[in-house]
Formats: structure tokens, C-alpha cells, sequence
């Protein structure tokens, strides 16, 4: 459905059909900023634009309006691209666009609503005016298949190919993550050449590899290395607080298995062996457990522009590695 969406979407911007308003909503994120950084690209081809972008908690209506009649002064041929991003964040009620701004639109003013985790009332009148005049989407959880279909188009629009088997494995390994993956993906085309195949190979060895050399570095407790390959993996740090968290119920499952005698001869992480169960007691790990979760916890309270990804890793590691 979002692929479906996203096609017509930039089908009427390549035949000139643009809307005053899109409105994007919902919970994923990556997806409401494909949308935004799609059409921004595309009217960019087609048209001459200028472009604002302001975000929600730096941002108030009066404001807003004020620069829509501005931009609406300049006579020239330029289309002009607003961009509201963290639009949930504005000190006022969205509705209030309704009243204030989109019922004094200008046809060469287009206005992008980013408005993450919340989506609007359908009863109100913001809703239906949008629905009627321009273009309304609320971003939800792709479905795997979804995923694969995506992703395959990202890929081939920029002249490369990727199998069945290798997205399967991205999926896999990462998680039904968009922005991890994508991110991935992106790594990937700087060491490829144009119309190369990704396939297992390239994922296991690109993208796999990387990923256990953090988790090596962790039971080693080489902070350093650790730190810098966290960081290079160049990752939303959320995604990287659940590597961290999975990794240590790996070593919990290591120590159950010994402590009931099991026998095996496979463990599903072969970097793990006796000696990480000594530098991880199973005490320990509960306490990193909640160091993680204090971590994800400091994430989410505190505004997007305030987050200092460094120094959440770097505190986290200490606790991990000398606590």
C-alpha cells in the first residue's frame, strides 16, 4: 500500500499535478521522511523551488503564516516548498493550520506536514479539508512482504539489484527496522558498482561482519574499539541500545544452557565461549540489562535536537564494561 501510495505520488509531480498541502502522520518515521525527501527531489527536477524547513518545537502558527504571505510576496516563477518536520511539537493545536494558514493557501506554495506518532482526527475539520485538497497519509508498521517490496524499488531506482534471499537476510539479521536497514543499504552502494547484484555473499560479508566485530570488541571489554565500532555503524541509536540488549540475552541463554547441562554443539553466536560467561556473571548482566533500559528511557524523554548519541554510548559502555 505505502509503495502503491508513494509511486502515484510521484507520478502527478512528474506530470506537474501538485498539491497545496501533504500531510504526513503516523508511526513510522523513516516512511514520512521518505515521502518529504521523495517529493522534495522530484519537484526539484520539474520546477524551480525554494525551500524552508522548520521544525515544531521552534516553531509557532504566527510564525508559520507569516512566512507562507512572505514567500506569497516574491513574484517570481519559483515554487515555494515549506517543510514542517517534528510538526507534533508545535506549541499550538494542529488544527489550528486549518483556520490560520490553509484557508489562505497560495498556489505556489506547497506546505509538508510531518506529524510523527500522532495521527489526526477524521472528524475534524483539518482532516477533511486535507483529505478534499490535497493529499493525507498516515504512515503505519510495514508488513515483511512490504518490506521487501520497498526496499527491492529503493534499490533498483538507483541502478542496483538485490535477490530475494539477501533482503530476507537484512530483515533477518536487523530486524524489521527501516532506518537500520536502509542505512545498511546505503553503506552498501558506496562500495559497490552501479547494476552489481547484492546478494548473501555481499550481506554477510558487508553488513553481518561488522555487526559481530561490536560484539566481539563487548566481551573482549575493549571500550575503545568498541566505541568507534558502535559508532561507525552508523545507526539510530535505538537500534543500537537493541543490539546491545539482544547480545546480553544471547550470553543469559549461554548461561542457562550450561547450567542445565545441555548439550550442543552449535550455539546460534559462535563468538560466544566460556570465557565471556566469566567476564558476564549472570548478576552483572541483569544490572546491564537495566543500564540499557535507562539508556532507551533517557532517549525517549528528552527532545530529538537535544540528543547526544556519543555520550549516551559512551556512558553506557562504561557501565557495561566497569561497573
Amino acid at each position: 500500500m505505502f509503495l502503491t501510495f508513494k509511486k502515484k505520488i510521484i507520478t502527478d509531480i512528474n506530470n506537474k499535478k501538485f498539491k497545496n498541502i501533504y500531510f504526513f502522520m503516523g508511526e513510522e518515521r523513516f516512511l514520512i521522511e521518505n515521502l518529504t525527501n521523495s517529493i522534495e527531489f522530484f519537484l526539484k527536477k520539474k520546477e524551480k523551488i525554494k525551500t524552508k524547513i522548520f521544525y515544531g518545537y521552534d516553531l509557532d502558527l504566527k510564525k508559520l503564516f507569516f512566512v507562507t504571505k512572505q514567500i506569497y510576496i516574491n513574484f517570481s516563477n519559483e515554487y515555494n516548498l515549506i517543510i514542517v518536520k517534528e510538526a507534533q511539537f508545535l506549541s499550538e493545536k494542529i488544527e489550528n493550520i486549518y483556520y490560520n494558514i490553509l484557508k489562505n493557501h497560495y498556489k505556489k506554495t506547497i506546505l509538508i506536514i510531518c506529524y510523527n506518532n500522532k495521527v489526526l482526527d477524521k472528524r475534524k475539520k483539518l482532516y477533511k479539508y486535507i483529505k478534499k485538497n490535497g493529499i493525507i497519509f498516515n504512515c503505519v508498521k510495514l508488513k515483511t512482504n512490504e518490506i521487501f517490496n520497498f526496499f527491492k524499488n529503493e534499490i533498483e531506482e538507483k541502478g542496483y539489484i538485490i535477490t530475494q534471499n539477501a533482503i530476507k537476510l537484512l530483515i533477518k539479521f536487523l530486524g524489521e527496522n527501516l532506518d537500520s536497514i536502509n542505512n545498511e543499504i546505503n553503506k552498501l552502494f558506496i562500495l559497490m558498482e552501479t547494476n552489481q547484484i547484492i546478494d548473501e555473499k555481499i550481506i554477510k560479508k558487508y553488513v553481518i561482519k561488522t555487526t559481530l566485530k561490536v560484539e566481539s570488541y563487548i566481551i573482549e571489554k575493549n571500550f575503545i574499539k568498541a566505541y568507534k565500532a558502535i559508532l561507525n555503524l552508523n545507526c539510530p541509536i535505538s537500534f543500537i541500545l537493541k543490539n546491545i540488549y539482544n547480545f546480553f540475552l544471547k550470553i543469559i541463554k549461554f548461561h542457562c544452557l550450561i547450567l542445565t547441562n545441555v548439550k550442543f554443539k552449535n550455539f546460534e553466536n559462535k563468538i560466544l565461549n566460556f570465557t565471556t560467561l566469566k567476564k558476564y556473571p549472570l548478576n552483572n548482566i541483569y544490572n546491564i540489562i537495566s543500564y540499557i533500559r535507562e539508556a532507551d528511557i533517557k532517549i525517549k524523554n528528552i527532545y530529538i535536537n537535544s540528543i547526544n548519541k556519543e555520550s549516551i554510548l559512551e556512558e553506557l559502555l562504561y557501565k557495561i564494561f566497569y561497573n
